[in-house]
């Protein structure tokens, strides 16, 4: 399964398992559960934020879902059975100049087209037309992939283009660590150590963590209701669509830590080991923030580098920049992977109940509080 996107959405059930298989492995997939937007999310001007979209305000208007789901084509579409040809609706150009032509071509409209149909030319105009968007810019990275290894003892330079994007990036939206991320990504890659170890310094000083994925969201939603997809239906392909990038790009960086940190181990350097620990367990934590963890696999991602860094440390030692025992947090977290099993497997009932009010209701839960909050919600409902 491909890292950076999703293939084709799938039911419940199967969501469920590639988490749960997520947690005992560091592998991971582009996917997460259900989520819904409202037909005009606006930007919110507050400190948090940023002046980027909160989705606490798009709860309400969520709730005013058109009633009537198609289940039979619902379900088509989640389990990508035969009928539905196996992969996501891809919008014709015929789709995109109509939805172009009402929604506008704004930052996000661009990036959305791009992204769902492929097409070069629509990230090419974004670029043109706003070269300083942080959306536009974040996407332009993303485009040009890094590779996940080289072989044992290869140098390079990082990627010329793609770090010409991270640095306009980094000035676009100079509080978001994810471009820092981005930046330690192509040096690590490029076994520039010193130098990606800097960046994921700078990263984390950087609270601002954002992806813009409810004004991507927003947008795609838009585009598969303008093709004649019910909300509901809208609602779930633009979340399972989402690329997540970013995440493929902070575990390579804290897998080139951890090989720090054992080669510094090997050579006695202890003071580097910790370092090295003590990053991979900051980094883990960059996505314990409210906007990184709005979603389990965002959770997850910074559980399995937390995890990582604790299992490094030796055993019975607490290091001072650690609040907790480790064998206390490594607890906390196998704990935490268990209620996630729990509660995923709700998300299978709500579907094959067919109470539209409840999925409804689930789904505007999701954008306002988050998948954890909204999965506790339904559990208790199905009690």
């Amino acid at each position: 399964m491909n890292p950076r996107i999703l293939a084709a959405p799938v039911a419940a059930a199967v969501i469920a398992a590639c988490l749960w298989f997520f947690l005992g492995t560091e592998s991971y997939v582009s996917v997460g559960t259900l989520m819904v937007s409202a037909e005009t999310g606006g930007a919110a001007n507050g400190v948090e934020t940023g002046g980027k979209t909160a989705a606490s305000e798009n709860s309400a208007a969520a709730a005013e879902i058109n009633p009537a789901v198609d289940w039979k084509r619902f379900t088509a579409l989640l389990n990508m059975d035969a009928s539905s040809g196996g992969k996501i609706p891809e919008p014709t150009s015929e789709d995109i100049a109509r939805f172009l032509a009402k929604r506008g071509e704004t930052p996000a409209n661009l990036i959305t087209v791009y992204e769902k149909s492929r097409d070069a030319r629509w990230l090419a105009r974004a670029l043109e037309l706003f070269p300083n968007s942080p959306i536009v810019l974040m996407a332009a990275v993303e485009s040009i992939p890094c590779p996940a290894a080289v072989p044992a003892g290869w140098t390079a330079e990082p990627d010329a283009k793609r770090m010409a994007y991270i640095e306009r990036f980094k000035a676009a939206d100079p509080n978001n660590p994810l471009a820092w991320i981005y930046s330690a990504q192509e040096f690590f890659h490029a076994q520039h150590t010193a130098e990606g170890i800097a960046e994921i310094r700078a990263s984390l000083d950087r609270p601002a963590f954002y992806t813009y994925s409810n004004e991507r969201m927003d947008s795609a939603q838009r585009l598969y209701e303008d093709m004649g997809l019910h909300p509901v239906e809208a609602s779930v392909l633009a979340m399972v669509s989402q690329t997540i990038p970013h995440t493929t790009a902070a575990m390579q960086s804290s897998r080139s830590l951890t090989e720090w940190q054992k080669a510094a181990t090997d050579s006695g350097d202890t003071a580097a080991a910790d370092d090295a620990i003590q990053l991979t367990y900051h980094l883990g934590r960059t996505f314990a923030t409210p906007e990184a963890s709005r979603t389990l696999l965002g959770q997850l991602v910074g559980v399995s580098m937390e995890a990582r860094a604790l299992k490094a440390l030796p055993p019975g030692t607490q290091p001072g920049w650690l609040a907790v025992w480790p064998e206390i947090r490594l607890a906390e977290m196998e704990s935490q992977k268990q209620n996630v099993k729990e509660l995923t497997a709700g998300l299978e009932w709500i579907l094959q109940s067919q109470d539209e009010p409840l999925l409804v209701e689930y789904l505007r839960r999701n954008r306002a509080d988050g998948e954890l909050s909204a999965l506790t919600w339904l559990k208790a409902r199905k009690k």
